[in-house]
């Protein structure tokens, strides 16, 4: 991206990535502009084809290796109640039941211009959410509120 008088625009052949860690790429140089990413975060729209940013009046159609959202931290405790902070910037609450959990990846549902994404948990939201982790003899899950959301069950022997 290039930018002249503070008004983003694209070039025409300039491939942006999404990656599935939440790190932008653009023609396979990273974004380590934290301006440009938040606006970047908050500009995403999906259609039926993928994803892409609205700036003003420029648009540009990006790829996104997994999830366009990331959860970079979470407040609260599972007893108490959780807020998760979005890589756009937004707040909200963590809906306990919306948790999908496979090894080395989490991931939980938000609501985005009207539609339901994907949040995937950064490494650092990601421990801090899971040292609650809580086992018994069947399966690991977390505690909200007195309810039980389990992330997996155990292998039998």
């Amino acid at each position: 991206m290039t930018t002249s008088k503070n008004t983003p625009f694209f070039v025409d052949n300039e491939i942006i990535i999404l990656t599935r860690n939440g790190i932008w790429l653009a023609d396979g140089c990273e974004i380590t502009h934290e301006p440009t990413r938040r606006l970047f975060a908050k500009s995403l729209k999906r259609d039926a084809q993928g994803y892409t940013l609205h700036i003003g009046r420029e648009t540009k159609r990006i790829q996104v290796e997994d999830t366009a959202y990331f959860v970079h931290r979470v407040d609260g405790t599972p007893k108490e109640g959780c807020s998760i902070w979005i890589n756009d910037e937004r707040q909200e609450s963590l809906d306990p039941s919306s948790l999908k959990y496979v090894p080395g990846r989490l991931t939980c549902q938000i609501r985005r211009n009207g539609m339901i994404e994907e949040a995937r948990f950064l490494h650092s939201a990601y421990f801090d959410l899971l040292k609650e982790t809580q086992e018994d003899g069947r399966c690991y899950y977390l505690e909200f509120c007195n309810q039980r959301v389990v992330l997996a069950f155990k292998e039998s022997k």
